[in-house]
């Protein structure tokens, strides 16, 4: 556990930044397409598309925020938080491609058993690192993060249904 405090605070920004973010917006998406297509390749293009744009938008956004927040530092934290954080996003998305090296069966992605445990499962990692480097509960943690997947596969599984009836 004390990997985590030895650190650089860039490097563990990018790092929870990266996780977060990658197991919401991986799990969301998923909630929603697999909803409208039975074709296994859309959802691998889909997950790779997302490492990559998403990954580079949010580590350069992050970037360009630490060069905002602080004018004057000239250090190269903002590119280690750039880098831990694309890093970080793109194995966390493409870790949900897992059940596709053993089997092309959709239902693991329908019936989203597997986006939301696998998502909990990282999820879980990521509250409990942070709990123990604030002294916290996991659980100031890991309910809301609990409540914001759960809100974001509803909703995402919604809106690709009703969308859906209009093809």
């Amino acid at each position: 556990m004390h990997y985590i405090t030895k650190l650089p605070d860039s490097i563990r920004q990018g790092l929870f930044f990266g996780l977060n973010s990658g197991v919401i917006t991986t799990t969301g998406l998923l909630a929603g397409i697999s909803q409208t297509t039975n074709n296994y390749i859309y959802i691998i293009v889909a997950i790779i598309s997302l490492a990559i744009s998403d990954g580079f938008s949010e580590a350069y956004g992050l970037y360009i925020s630490k060069k905002a927040e602080k004018v004057d530092d000239d250090s190269i934290n903002p590119l280690y938080s750039l880098v831990s954080l694309l890093l970080t996003k793109a194995a966390i998305v493409i870790s949900f491609l897992i059940p596709f090296m053993f089997s092309k069966d959709m239902t693991y992605f329908k019936n989203l058993y597997w986006p939301f445990a696998w998502g909990m499962f990282i999820l879980l990692i990521l509250d409990f690192h942070l709990s123990y480097l604030r002294e916290e509960s996991i659980l100031k943690y890991l309910i809301p993060h609990t409540i914001i997947l759960l809100i974001v596969m509803l909703l995402s599984k919604t809106f690709s249904r009703i969308l859906i009836k209009f093809k």
